[in-house]
This record gives structure tokens, C-alpha cells and sequence, in this order.
């Protein structure tokens, strides 16, 4: 995104990338989980040995998630350079020399970041695969490598997956499945499961894939704890000295000494309000580039972008040497608001080529099929523009021929935006500047993200859309929060799905609360965003926390959903706060999860709950049940457990799902039980209280799970009589359970009672005991 006219060696911009491990599934954290949230795990990952080893072996799937212009396709293409340079004749010197500089001056820049080339020359093959290029086409790696390597008439042997290979997959978030029904029809080269929200890799022990992707992509990924990681990019270690080489880079082509001030830079950046951009890598670039040239602009990311395209529309004039492209006149009186007039007259004066731009832009962006949404043949561009104008806009660099590292390009999608964020800039001017067709506009964005699984995509365009059309914005978060909505409404008692629901709930409130700040940084007033699910977890900083309950105020009486999680007394907000909101909100908030610190009440009176997590120190009264589909219960004091059971026997006989960990005591759980009457799942957990609650459980229940409690033979015997003894299929669970009898004998015994079906059957010997885990479903008979 610098100058498509400056073509040096990535190694003089390029500043390694800060990336984390994140950890998934801690079983043990309470409260929390077997499928915890992700959570950053210190420190940065410094050598590529860490990211592709675990203790020490070879990994065989790698997730590299961040956001919009953090740095992934940068590094994925430095990861790729570093792996020809390991197989050079010169690549051992080059580590040496390194190596020998790092030790000797301490002065090179981050010399030891992935600088360990002996691990990437341990790989005889890296394959680079951008997705976008194959979006709608193929849905197997493997056959897009061999089709690449076909395509340029190189020989192909499937032999090559014999040997140890690096399978590097960019843009995961840019590819779809092809239009195929399922099952495929049998002359297809498809044979993808229903779930096809990823293409289909080679999964063997000498291949390492690695998979580039946004977050929301990457959410409702299934991710096997042993097989994969997840690491995060979240931009580069150090950006001053980003901002000195690129800095050095442009004063280097226009044949002038060192900048003076190009250590000021940063420092001048953050003095105007801009300090929260230079966090994404690429929009930093495009921030120095302004301050180089004297066009820095303060205020908003809007004014940043808008710049930016005034910059590309000057360059490609004077590259062209031609005073302006437009050929068309366009009334430019209603834009002055929007596009300013200080620092945009190349802008103003080129409106109808910009206006095409924008165009191309939001269709591309909202197409259906999503095959050319991001990479595009030339016959769509000119759906939107005459040829002229793509040969304008290519000479300004806007849009672009695709340049890859992949093995062939393919010839049906050879354009694209320079950079996404620019297209999705584009597509929210072309909704600013149509809004008497606001109307039709807005319904086609509705129409296209529309579920959970696109609707976290829309995130950048909705923000650019707060900076320049209020009317818009309020209607697109609006759309967001009734998506989520729909989510919890969909699956109020699903377990599996909690963590995608928790991650969409927080990535939404980030997008809407980005959003108001973008509107009030660019004088957006009047801006009155919808947002009906909060999550109290994290506050980025200051202004975020005043933009958030600033959007609570205006919402206050219409929350669904809270996530209130406090590991910290000092993270916690005010309970006057949360008690405010909880009481402003009783006609409508339904889904609450709290593990305050304090001891302070909650006052829930009046609340028509379908869903509660209570946990930690959280003390709760007036709770009523009547509404309630799911309950979770972890690690409450016996006060606050007890007034949860009490209610439960009186108001909780629509409660589906019911999970307890660490339990009190069993006494009310006993006596609640059988007045649960439509209670389906029923999970116990870590508790050394003898079991015997499952004589209590009411005739609607159909799955049982005891997980980390203490059994015998003979609980076990009961519950396999009691299972059988049921008029409808049951599904009862023991897992990682202490069982200090004769583990081998139940197994045994187990195989061999009729009517049920024995699913898994595994022994852990210990040192004093055994581990069970047992799992079993009824058989009825016909």
C-alpha cells in the first residue's frame, strides 16, 4: 500500500511481526469451560522453530488469525522468501552473519526474529497458496498446488508429499466452497463434508499446513488440541522503526538525504489523534507516507482514507501528466460534507472516476455468489466502468493486477483492490453518497451478510459507514445486534456453540463501539447506534470504555444479553453500574453470564432469563426461572448456590440444560431435580459428594455427564439399570472420572448388557486409582 512505483527488497520496510499463541480449551480454568475463549499467552513468538514445533515436533496445522492489515500477507511472504533463502547456496552465511552481528553490535534491528533458517531448511518443499485465487473453484490444497505447478508447465509426481513440506495457505477469510450440491455428484473432485467453511488439506506428520485468516473465520473453526495452533498477528514489534524505514525508503527515491524528522514521526501521529492507526501495519505505512509528503490530515480514519485516495488520484495524473481523468461532469455539492474540500480537490475534480471506483467497490463486496468479491476478472470491472476508466484507476494504483507468490496466477481473477480496507472505504462512500437509495442499498447489504458466520465481516465497512453516514450506520447496527440476537435466540441451551456465540457477542460490541468513535472523531454527532449485547470482559483503554457506556445509556432499557466476567477486582466495574443496567433492562434482557470478584447483590427481580452463568463470588437474589431453557452453576458460595436450587424447585420446570461444577451439597440439588420436568441435560462436575441424583431426575432427561467426580462399580451398575430402565434413548457420559474398584471388571461387565450401545470405554491407571471414561446410549427396543 506504499507506491506500487517503489519496488525494493521487503527486508528494508520489513519489521518483524508481534505474534501469540493462543490458548484454547483450558479444561481446569472454572467457570470458564472445557471450550474456553481464547486467551493470549506471553511472550511473542521469536523463531519460526516455535511456530512450527511443539515440544519439539513438528506440527501438523498452524492458524495465524488477525485483523485487516496486521500483517499476515506480509509475513506469510517473508516466511516464504526466508525458505529460499535457507536453500540458497548463501543461506547458511547469511544466518552466520546474522547471527555474528546480533552478537557482536546489539544493534541490528530485532536481528533474531525469525532469523533461525536451519528450521525452514529442514523442509524440502514450501507450497504458497493464495486462496482468494481459488475462491469459488477448487476446495482441496493438494490439487490447487499440482494445478498451479501444471499450469506453468512444470511436471508433476504426488511423490512430492512424501517428503517434508511447508504448506503455506494465505487469506483463508477470501476463500469460498464452490457451488456443489451435497453429497457432490460422483464425477466431481469434491468430496468436502457439509461443513466447508475451510478447504480440505493434506493431513499427515510430515506436512506442516499453515493457514492465514481474519478472526471471525477462524471462530467457529472445531480446532483438535493436540494437532493444531492458534496464534494471533497483531502487527509489528516496534513501530518507530517501521515508520523510519519507510521513511528512508521514500526519501531514498526521491534521491534526499536521510528526513530529519522522520524520528519525529510517530510522536507528530499520535499529537494528532491518529495514535490508535498506527497499530495496523498498513495503515501505518500510508500514515507516514501522508506525514512525509506534508499531507498528514488529523481527525478520523475516514480523513485518513480519503487522503490516501487524493494521494493515489495525484500520482496517477502525474504519472500520466495529464490535469485530470474525468470526462464526465458530476455535481460535487452534495459530497463537499462528506469528502471534505481542505485536502481532496484531486478527489473532487475526478468524482465520476472515484464514483465508478466506489461503485465496483460495494457490488464486489456485496456479491452473492462471494466468488468475485474480493478478486475479480476484468468483465466484472467493466460491468461498472468503461475500460478507460480501469486503465485510470490501474495508474493510480487503486485498483491493481494481482501480484502473489503463488505458483500461477489465475487468469479469470487477475484484479483486486490495492488493499481491502480501501475497497471497503470505497463501498462506504458509495452508501454515503446514495442515500436517496438508502433503502435498496441497505437491504442488499442485509441480504448478503446475514448469518452469524458473515455477519462479523462486515465490521470495517460498518465503521468507515459511522464516519460519513449517521442515517446508515444506525440501520447496519442495528442489523448486527438482531444477527446476534437471532444466534442466542436460535441456541439458547447449546453448549457447543457457546464459545462461537461469547466470540461473536464481543467482536460485535468492538465493531459497534470502533464505529461510534470513528462517527464522533469525524464529527458525527447525531450518531445513535443500536447495541443490545455487552460484555464487560476487556476495555481497550479509556476511550473505549467512555464510547461503551456512552452506547449503553442510549440502549439502557432495551440489553438481551450480559457478559459480566471479573477475574480482578481491579477489572470490575462499578455493581452500581451492572445493577443499573440490569434493572433498566428487565423487559428485555434474557441472557446473563457474571463471575463478579465482590460480594455485592445483584438484584434480579423482574428479569424473564432463558439463560444464566453464575459463578465465583457472584451473590444473586430474586431470581425467577419460569422463563429459564439453560443454567450453569461454577464454584458458587453455598448461599448463593442454595437460593439458585431453591428458586429452580419452585419456577424451573421449562430448564433444559442444567450444569453444576463444584457443588455444595447435593441436598437441594436432590430435591430440585424432579421438579425440572423438562430438563433434557444434566452435567455434574468436579465434586468429591457421593452420586446417587440420577433416581431424581425427571422423565425428560436424555443425557447424563458426570465428568472428574468419584464413582464406584456399583454407581455405574445403577446408572447402566437406571438407563436401560427409561421409555425413550438416553445418553449417559462418565469422563475422566476417579473409580478406585476394579475398573477392568465394570468394563467388562459393561459389554456384556443388552440394550445399550457402548460408544467409548477408556482406563487411565494411577498411581491410587484409576480414571474412567465411559460413555454409553440406550437401545430401544423395536
Amino acid at each position: 500500500m506504499l507506491d506500487p512505483d517503489i519496488d525494493v527488497p521487503l527486508e528494508r520496510i520489513y519489521v518483524p511481526p508481534s505474534i501469540k499463541e493462543l490458548k484454547r480449551g483450558r479444561k481446569d480454568r472454572p467457570g470458564r469451560g472445557e471450550m474456553d475463549t481464547t486467551s493470549r499467552a506471553e511472550p511473542d513468538v521469536s523463531c519460526y522453530r516455535e511456530l512450527l514445533h511443539r515440544y519439539g515436533d513438528p506440527v501438523n496445522t498452524i492458524y495465524i488469525q488477525g485483523d485487516p492489515g496486521c500483517g499476515k500477507t506480509t509475513f506469510s511472504t517473508k516466511l516464504v522468501l526466508d525458505w529460499c533463502k535457507a536453500h540458497s547456496k548463501n543461506g547458511a552465511s547469511c544466518l552466520e552473519t546474522l547471527t555474528r552481528t546480533a552478537t557482536t553490535t546489539g544493534k541490528t534491528s530485532n536481528p533474531t526474529y525469525f532469523s533461525d533458517l536451519d528450521t525452514l531448511r529442514d523442509y524440502t518443499f514450501l507450497f504458497f497458496v493464495s486462496l482468494r485465487d481459488y475462491s469459488g473453484t477448487m476446495c482441496n490444497v493438494s490439487q490447487m498446488v499440482e494445478d498451479a505447478i501444471k499450469s506453468i508447465k512444470l511436471p508433476w509426481d504426488d511423490s512430492v508429499w512424501e517428503h517434508k513440506c511447508i504448506v503455506l495457505t494465505d487469506a483463508a477469510d477470501e476463500w469460498y466452497h464452490p457451488e456443489i450440491a451435497f453429497p457432490p455428484p460422483r464425477d466431481s473432485a469434491c468430496n468436502c463434508h457439509k461443513y466447508r467453511s475451510m478447504p480440505q488439506y493434506l493431513q499427515r506428520n510430515n506436512i506442516s499446513n499453515i493457514i492465514t485468516a481474519r478472526p471471525w473465520k477462524l471462530a467457529n473453526l472445531i480446532m483438535s488440541d493436540t494437532l493444531t495452533r492458534l496464534f494471533e498477528i497483531s502487527g509489528v514489534t516496534n513501530y518507530t522503526t517501521l515508520a523510519e524505514n519507510v521513511i528512508t525508503v521514500l526519501a531514498e527515491k526521491d534521491g534526499i538525504s536521510k528526513n530529519d524528522q522522520q524520528c519525529k514521526c510517530i510522536d507528530i501521529i499520535e499529537a494528532q489523534s491518529l495514535g490508535n492507526l498506527i497499530t495496523v501495519p498498513a495503515v501505518c505505512v500510508q500514515l507516514v507516507h501522508q506525514f512525509y509528503v506534508g499531507r498528514l490530515v488529523e481527525g478520523s480514519r475516514c480523513s485518513v482514507y480519503m487522503n490516501m485516495l487524493d494521494m493515489h488520484i495525484a500520482k496517477g495524473l502525474q504519472k500520466l501528466q495529464i490535469e485530470n481523468f474525468d470526462t464526465e461532469e458530476m455535481c460535487v455539492n452534495e459530497i463537499k460534507q462528506i469528502i471534505g474540500t481542505e485536502s481532496t480537490e484531486y478527489l473532487r475534480d475526478n468524482w465520476s472516476l472515484v464514483h465508478s471506483a466506489c461503485a465496483l467497490a460495494f457490488k464486489t463486496l456485496t456479491d452473492t455468489s462471494k466468488e468475485s468479491s474480493l478478486v475479480f476478472a476484468e468483465n466484472t470491472i467493466t460491468n461498472h466502468m468503461t475500460k478507460t476508466k480501469l486503465y485510470y484507476l490501474l495508474q493510480t494504483g487503486i485498483i491493481t493486477k494481482k501480484k502473489s507468490l503463488a505458483l500461477s496466477s489465475r487468469k479469470n481473477v487477475p484484479y483486486m483492490f490495492l488493499h481491502k480496507t480501501i475497497q471497503e472505504f470505497l463501498a462506504s462512500l458509495y452508501i454515503a453518497m446514495n442515500q436517496p437509495d438508502i433503502e435498496n442499498t441497505l437491504n442488499t447489504i442485509q441480504s448478503v451478510y446475514c448469518d452469524y458466520r458473515s455477519i462479523l465481516d462486515i465490521g470495517q465497512l460498518f465503521i468507515f459507514t459511522c464516519g460519513m453516514c449517521a442515517p446508515a450506520a444506525e440501520r447496519i447496527s442495528k442489523h448486527i445486534t438482531d444477527v446476534i440476537t437471532c444466534v442466542l435466540e436460535s441456541k439458547p441451551t447449546s453448549y457447543s456453540d457457546r464459545d462461537t456465540i461469547l466470540f461473536q457477542n464481543t467482536t460485535a460490541q468492538n465493531i459497534i463501539v470502533d464505529g461510534f468513535i470513528e462517527g464522533l472523531a469525524n464529527k458525527q454527532s447525531c450518531l445513535r447506534l443500536t447495541i443490545s449485547h455487552i460484555d464487560f470482559f476487556n476495555w481497550k483503554n479509556e476511550k473505549y470504555k467512555y464510547a461503551l457506556n456512552t452506547l449503553i445509556d442510549m440502549n439502557i432499557s432495551n440489553i438481551i444479553s450480559i457478559e459480566a466476567v471479573f477475574f480482578h477486582t481491579s477489572q470490575q466495574e462499578s455493581p452500581h453500574r451492572l445493577q443499573e443496567i440490569i434493572s433498566q433492562s428487565r423487559e428485555t434482557l434474557s441472557y446473563l453470564r457474571l463471575w463478579l470478584k465482590n460480594t455485592d447483590q445483584l438484584d434480579l427481580q423482574g428479569l424473564k432469563l432463558k439463560y444464566l452463568s453464575c459463578s465465583g463470588n457472584t451473590d444473586i437474589s430474586n431470581l425467577d426461572c419460569t422463563f429459564m431453557r439453560a443454567c450453569e452453576i461454577t464454584f458458587l458460595s453455598r448461599l448463593s448456590e442454595d437460593r439458585i436450587l431453591q428458586s429452580m424447585s419452585v419456577t424451573g420446570k421449562n430448564i433444559r440444560r442444567l450444569e453444576l461444577s463444584f457443588p455444595n451439597s447435593m441436598d437441594l440439588l436432590c430435591a430440585a431435580l424432579p421438579n425440572l420436568t423438562s430438563l433434557h441435560t444434566f452435567i455434574l462436575k468436579y465434586t468429591p459428594l457421593k452420586v446417587t441424583q440420577h433416581y431424581q431426575l425427571s422423565e425428560s432427561i436424555r443425557k447424563l455427564v458426570y465428568q472428574r467426580i468419584k464413582v464406584s462399580t456399583q454407581d455405574i451398575k445403577s446408572m447402566v439399570e437406571w438407563s436401560k430402565s427409561r421409555d425413550a434413548c438416553v445418553c449417559c457420559k462418565l469422563l475422566e472420572c476417579d473409580i478406585f474398584d476394579n475398573a477392568m471388571e465394570i468394563c467388562h461387565w459393561m459389554k456384556q448388557q443388552d440394550g445399550i450401545d457402548i460408544t467409548q470405554c477408556e482406563i487411565k491407571q494411577l498411581s491410587s486409582n484409576g480414571q474412567i471414561s465411559l460413555s454409553w446410549s440406550t437401545i430401544l427396543s423395536k
